[in-house]
């Protein structure tokens, strides 16, 4: 089927020789203030993943990470995008930072499959996200579980490690990236690096360094479907050098027939749909218009309204 979405191929990056493509995403399909922009105005909750999916192609899955939908609401969110979208939904905390993933996928796993069934043509990877205590000692059971989840949802997964242990080039991460590549799983790679150069010491910031990884950055791809994570700097110039290099390692994944994934973030959230709008520029490509936008268009005059009232 063809894809007319403006960011199924959203940039000048994609290898016309195979069906390669980037998606590109944020956090989260909703946040308040990001209506009257990216959204309409009056957007609630409910229609706001029918808007955000005009104009990204995939989002991460946070709200599972809680606790998981019902189907019902599964059928829901499917029937509200595009053909071409991809969600990519974490694995629910009771199971990725439990004392014994496998033994919990056990129990759980009915569960989780029923919600993934009515979503499964539109999800692209499923994300396990380990919490930083989970240490290259219980390598065997991560990859018992990753070989689990791929039996159970049939879609392809990708791993989050956060212990400093998986990141010192050594026996260690040797073996999780053999491991992974064999069974043709991927590796979330978090890009924290602009964040963490951030000293504006606002409230925000400070938070968000607070609560997110700080590790090195290693782009080495085991799967189909690479996953970076980005976290910038608050001031955008201090971000290109990381975006630029990204830029290239993307090129390089979708030579070799790999479709990655990129989700921006910012601290805090509130301005990541501009802080895409402008790396989309940075890699020369094109971004659907925002309903938000395009409705202040239709309707002149509206955004001084108020001033008359």
């Amino acid at each position: 089927m063809t894809n007319d979405n403006p960011l199924a191929h959203p940039f000048p990056l994609t290898d016309a020789r195979n069906s390669a493509q980037l998606y590109l995403g944020l956090p989260m399909w909703f946040m308040p203030g990001w209506k009257g922009n990216l959204l309409t105005g009056n957007c609630s909750h409910s229609a706001a993943l029918a808007q955000y999916s005009r104009v990204f192609s995939s989002v991460e899955g946070n709200t599972t990470f809680y606790g998981l939908p019902s189907p019902e609401r599964a059928t829901q969110w499917a029937a509200q995008v595009p053909d071409h979208f991809r969600f990519c939904f974490k694995v629910p905390k009771s199971i990725s930072h439990s004392a014994n993933i496998p033994r919990q996928l056990q129990k759980d796993g009915a569960l989780l499959k029923d919600f993934i069934t009515p979503l499964q043509e539109r999800i692209g990877v499923l994300l396990l996200q380990l919490p930083a205590s989970f240490a290259p000692q219980r390598s065997a059971e991560l990859f018992s579980a990753v070989q689990m989840l791929q039996q159970l949802a049939g879609l392809p997964v990708a791993v989050e490690c956060r212990h400093s242990g998986f990141f010192q080039k050594d026996q260690c991460e040797v073996t999780l990236l053999r491991e992974l590549s064999s069974m043709k799983a991927d590796r979330v790679i978090f890009d924290s690096r602009g964040l963490f150069r951030d000293g504006s010491m606002t409230e925000i910031v400070l938070h968000a360094q607070s609560k997110k990884p700080r590790l090195p950055v290693h782009p080495i791809a085991t799967g189909r479907h690479p996953i970076v994570r980005f976290i910038g700097h608050t001031s955008w110039q201090q971000n290109l050098v990381y975006l630029q290099q990204w830029q290239a390692k993307i090129q390089q994944w979708l030579a070799e027939g790999r479709s990655p994934y990129f989700f921006v973030h910012t601290a805090g959230n509130h301005n990541c749909p501009e802080f895409a709008r402008d790396l989309v520029g940075l890699w020369q490509g094109m971004m659907a218009d925002w309903p938000g936008e395009s409705e202040m268009k239709d309707c002149p005059g509206a955004e001084t309204a108020d001033l008359f009232d």
